[in-house]
């Protein structure tokens, strides 16, 4: 999972049957400083994630995003005699968030984790 901000919306004439009717969502991924606050500069990623929403989210939320199976069940339990969702779905909105409070040691313990691997 992970934590960003809808920052678009994709409309699509021409879809997979299974997500037919679904609402597609662009995010951006928060980087770790964004969360805390940070006003230094970041590395930034240009890449925006594709998510399916099933909870009415909108351009300038703050959104978590599950992954794999877990986006596919969010979407559609499992109905199958396996088990497994049919919807071809990687990326789903499971929450909008409210707020979020970064702990400022647990912070700068991560950071010195993340600098330590470089």
């Amino acid at each position: 999972m992970f934590v960003g901000r809808v920052v678009g919306t994709v409309w699509s004439t021409v879809k997979w049957p299974e997500v037919e009717g679904l609402k597609l969502l662009a995010v951006q991924p928060y980087h770790l400083d964004d969360l805390a606050g940070d006003q230094r500069p970041a590395s930034r990623s240009s890449d925006l994630v594709i998510c399916a929403d099933t909870l009415d989210a909108g351009v300038g939320d703050e959104v978590v995003v599950a992954y794999g199976h877990a986006a596919r069940v969010a979407i559609c339990p499992p109905t199958t005699p396996d088990g497994k969702p049919s919807v071809p779905v990687d990326a789903a909105i499971v929450a909008i968030i409210d707020g979020i409070d970064v702990d400022a040691a647990a912070l700068a313990a991560a950071r010195a984790v993340s600098e330590d691997q470089v």
